[in-house]
């Protein structure tokens, strides 16, 4: 057998058919070529009965002659395609006929589907036994349908070579079902609405002579009408596009402006945000600027402390030097020798030289000085801060010891404000701890009181129900009564 073809589409496409012991046929395989296949010969040579025996039989899977056969000729029954009515030599006969199909799968590889029909005849009692098989097998591959003897497999021996990979089927109803389930998927009305389609459309010369006429009866035929309500769906929903294009146009304006005014705003919103964000950063950069200033002037200040301290120290060297070098002077003055005068000289040019370097002593100690007199200045502005601080201090203090007293609690604030060597978390916690008593006791005076005043509601209620309850008699002179009225109010 030449290499069977492959497919080349991910839809399903046939890519052979064969038919073993049917006709003149023992074993012939007719491959397609895209999906298509070609037959030519003379009358009789059989072009036909391949169509017949197996598209749309296979498909279809009665063996009626009026869905078999192109011309539904009533005559022509399946046995004869079998026995070749009498003419063959045997009286019984065993064939198949067979197409496969083919597609390539999601990832990559190749999938096939062969569907298949087993028809067994008898002289004298027509279509002794049929059945029908579908598998992913493919014929003279994986799937043998004769065996070492060229005789065509019987049901038994099928079921046997199928195995997992396909399975047999006696009822053309459950053949037709996993055909639809294995190819097409279109559902039990759709897919008889289809092959009735493809039995009709066989008809012979239905191409040669064209009839519009004839051709709508056969689509009539075999597609069922489209039902009323579905016609009413579509065209209520073709009425109702233009109203739909109207508001997908009037939503896509909407959108547009929503966009435009959206682009607005965040412009808008960054030009506030810049605004309303100059002024933090402004005070954080002058905060950052005034402490590099504060550490500048505290390194200055440093610096100058260093300088003033260094410039008394060379201030008094170079004083005692002075005095050396003028006892020295002093000395060579009254020395009457020359060499005398040479250190005179000498010491001249070292005093001058010594002179200069007081002078620029002196030159330091001023920016020494200028520098300490601004510390001093920073140092009584800091004193100055503290006493505020004292004096604030001295005020809440006075305010706190007024406020104990107001509420009854200067005995505590004094004990608290008299202890100062406690640690700040005892005082604040014992501070709490009295807050926590006064108003526990607040608390408690406060339900007295409510108590009190339900008491007195109580206590007027009942006095007047003591006046009502009273029954006087009509004759009572009114001066009794006036006493005992007194008595009661003064209850």
């Amino acid at each position: 057998m030449r290499d069977a073809p492959t497919p080349t589409s991910t839809r399903w496409q046939p890519l052979r058919l064969g038919l073993i012991d049917l006709f003149y046929y023992d074993d012939e395989v007719f491959p397609f070529v895209d999906g298509r296949l070609l037959l030519r010969g003379n009358n009789g040579t059989g072009k036909s009965k391949v169509l017949a025996m197996t598209l749309p039989f296979l498909l279809d899977g009665d063996l009626s002659p009026r869905r078999i056969e192109p011309d539904a000729d009533p005559n022509k029954r399946m046995e004869w395609n079998l026995l070749l009515g009498g003419a063959h030599p045997h009286t019984e006969r065993l064939g198949y006929t067979w197409i496969e199909f083919g597609r390539v799968a999601d990832d990559g590889e190749a999938v096939f589907c062969t569907l298949g029909a087993g028809l067994k005849a008898v002289q004298g009692r027509g279509m002794a036994q049929h059945w029908f098989f579908v598998t992913r097998q493919r014929v003279g591959e994986d799937l043998e349908l004769l065996d070492a003897a060229r005789t065509a497999l019987g049901r038994e021996r099928l079921v046997e070579a199928l195995g997992d990979a396909g399975r047999v089927y006696d009822r053309k109803q459950d053949y037709r079902r996993a055909v639809d389930e294995r190819l097409f998927g279109l559902g039990e009305r759709r897919y008889d609405a289809l092959v009735d389609l493809l039995v009709q459309l066989r008809q012979p010369q239905l191409s040669r002579r064209p009839n519009e006429q004839a051709l709508s009866n056969a689509l009539s035929q075999s597609l069922s009408p489209v039902q009323q309500d579905l016609i009413e769906y579509v065209a209520e929903a073709f009425r109702g596009l233009d109203d739909e294009r109207r508001q997908l146009e009037e939503l896509a304006d909407a959108t547009r402006a929503g966009e435009a005014f959206l682009e607005h705003y965040r412009r808008y919103a960054r030009v506030l945000v810049r605004r309303r964000a100059e002024e933090p950063r402004t005070t954080h950069s002058r905060y950052e600027e005034l402490g590099r200033d504060l550490g500048r002037v505290r390194e200055a200040l440093t610096a100058a402390r260093a300088e003033f301290e260094g410039a008394c120290a060379e201030l008094e060297r170079l004083g005692h030097r002075a005095a050396v070098l003028q006892a020295e002077q002093d000395a060579l003055m009254e020395s009457e020798h020359a060499e005398g005068e040479v250190q005179l000289i000498a010491a001249e040019r070292e005093a001058a030289a010594a002179k200069t370097r007081a002078n620029e002593a002196n030159e330091h100690l001023a920016r020494a000085e200028e520098d300490a007199a601004r510390a001093e200045a920073a140092w009584a502005q800091a004193e100055e801060r503290e006493e505020q601080a004292a004096a604030a201090r001295r005020e809440a203090s006075a305010a706190a010891v007024e406020a104990a007293a107001d509420a009854g609690l200067g005995e505590a604030h004094a004990d608290l404000a008299g202890d100062p060597g406690a640690p700040p978390a005892d005082l604040r916690r014992r501070a709490d701890e009295l807050l926590a008593r006064r108003r526990r006791g607040l608390a408690r005076v406060r339900e007295l009181i409510a108590a009190a005043q339900a008491a007195a509601r109580d206590l007027g209620a009942g006095r007047w129900q003591v006046l009502r309850e009273i029954e006087l008699p009509l004759a009572l002179p009114g001066l009794a009564i006036g006493a005992l009225l007194t008595f009661v109010l003064c209850l």
